[in-house]
């Protein structure tokens, strides 16, 4: 299962200059993004580089005060940066663990008229204690998947009438380490202790690339090639994804990989670059880049062998496909 981190492609990243940086990002005066998360850490970042070159930002959280507060800084931060520039932010609301509320977000969105160029599934649970969603799914894989999933395939046709568009699923190298035998045993998933909080997190991460590769294949088959999905990996960031690590992880190894995160992490800013490089670099469409796994900062890598499996995708794809459309949440 390791097999990419001991590529020789994964470490030279290291070494190779980044291969993007905000300054590369064109004008995007006349784009629509959605930020899920966008409150805070990369998603922040990732808002506040959008903003700044004129795109119009949705911060999709479920923390109204939270989100509010966070466009206020953005505001201020740009009116520093940009002072002729006056951006346009918006709160909408996101709970990824209520799928009912997932389908309203997106009707909210829907009914404003506007276009959607970029969709980044930023916001994701760390290492959390396990229990079930609301929806009776084990809590981190709704979130980091199930809801992603939903609120993508609901905007999929604003998506694919406004492209050239971009979808960005934000995983993690997690998905390398530690998941169940053949990637995903579906029947534990509405189990909450179905399996540790560290393989719940790594599955998640493993499902983000596998839905993004089932995806883009029938983005292309319809001929919808102007439609862009990606998955990325941020690097090893300071974002507050951890949360209270005691709760997992005990005392002593909540504190060492703390302090690790805090000696040897990214910026978050740093960290926001590959998103920000699959959301508005023009090498997307130019290499008609779709389907594919990036890694700081922009380096194309080959995920793990069970995230390349094409019926592990498709099986994903079909369970999620099934799971909403039984709740009367998605017509196929």
């Amino acid at each position: 299962m390791l097999e990419s981190i001991y590529n020789i492609d994964f470490w030279k990243t290291y070494i190779l200059k980044p291969n993007f940086s905000t300054d590369d990002i064109p004008d995007l005066t006349s784009k629509v993004a959605i930020v899920t998360g966008g409150n805070a850490g990369l998603g922040y970042e990732t808002s506040l580089a959008l903003a700044a070159k004129g795109a119009h930002v949705f911060l999709a959280c479920r923390n109204k005060t939270k989100a509010l507060d966070a466009i206020e800084r953005l505001e201020r931060e740009l009116s520093e940066t940009a002072p002729h520039l006056y951006p346009k932010l918006d709160f909408l609301y996101l709970d990824l663990a209520d799928l009912r509320s997932v389908a309203k977000t997106a009707q909210r969105f829907l009914s404003k008229g506007l276009s959607l160029n970029i969709l980044v599934n930023n916001a994701g649970l760390g290492l959390v204690p396990p229990t079930l969603s609301k929806d009776g799914v084990e809590l981190v894989f709704a979130v980091n998947h199930l809801g992603h999933f939903l609120l993508t395939q609901l905007l999929l046709p604003k998506l694919i009438e406004s492209q050239p568009s971009r979808i960005i699923n934000v995983s993690s190298m997690a998905h390398e380490f530690e998941v169940p035998l053949g990637g995903i045993q579906f029947g534990t998933l509405s189990q909450a202790d179905g399996e540790s909080p560290l393989v719940n997190y790594n599955r998640s991460k493993l499902a983000n690339i596998l839905y993004t590769k089932a995806l883009a294949r029938r983005l292309t088959n319809a001929g919808h090639d102007r439609v862009f999905v990606n998955a990325v990996y941020p690097g090893y960031c300071l974002t507050g994804i951890d949360g209270d690590l005691s709760l997992t992880q005990g005392m002593v190894i909540s504190k060492l990989l703390t302090l690790t995160r805090a000696w040897a992490g990214r910026t978050a800013a740093d960290g926001a670059l590959s998103q920000l490089y699959c959301s508005t670099s023009p090498e997307i469409e130019e290499k008609r880049l779709s389907g594919r796994y990036f890694i700081p900062d922009a380096h194309e890598l080959r995920p793990s062998p069970y995230a390349m499996n094409k019926e592990l995708q498709e099986r994903l794809y079909k369970y999620s496909e099934d799971f909403v459309v039984k709740r009367g949440l998605l017509t196929t």
